[in-house]
């Protein structure tokens, strides 16, 4: 067998097992749409939202993206030393009947728990809003 043979031979091998891996992938993903979920360190299914957290001389300010959430489909609160944002994020209506391709935005239930670590000042939940896809929530000392 020439060299340019074992070439080709290898190059086939390769595009081989990346369409196997793109198949796994593929099921992973259709399994995972099919929960509706992502799941996150032994909790209840669901996916968590990034945050930023900023710090003033009167308060904390938690800011979490969830774009195409509804306001009433978010929850807010604090449960001793954690601050617990919840909600849902559903698939639009749609989308509901298509079949899934790429599954890049996570759905469903949503869960993110802070760990409020001040342990000088009680904070206390203030102002909540919800801006183009923004949560901004205030926690007061």
């Amino acid at each position: 067998m020439a060299f340019r043979d074992w070439d080709f031979v290898i190059w086939q091998q390769a595009a081989d097992l990346l369409q196997q891996a793109e198949r796994i992938q593929r099921n992973f993903l259709q399994v995972a749409a099919n929960a509706h979920y992502r799941a996150t360190h032994g909790r209840s299914l669901s996916w968590e939202p990034p945050v930023n957290v900023v710090e003033t001389d009167e308060s904390l300010w938690v800011l979490s993206a969830i774009p195409g959430v509804e306001a009433d489909h978010v929850n807010v609160r604090i449960d001793g030393h954690e601050l617990i944002i919840s909600g849902q994020r559903p698939l639009p209506t749609c989308c509901q009947d298509g079949e899934l391709k790429i599954w890049e935005i996570p759905l469903g239930r949503f869960e993110r728990r802070l760990t409020l670590l001040d342990r000088r000042n009680n904070l206390t939940l203030g102002k909540v809003t919800l801006q183009n896809g923004l949560l901004i929530i205030e926690l007061r000392k």
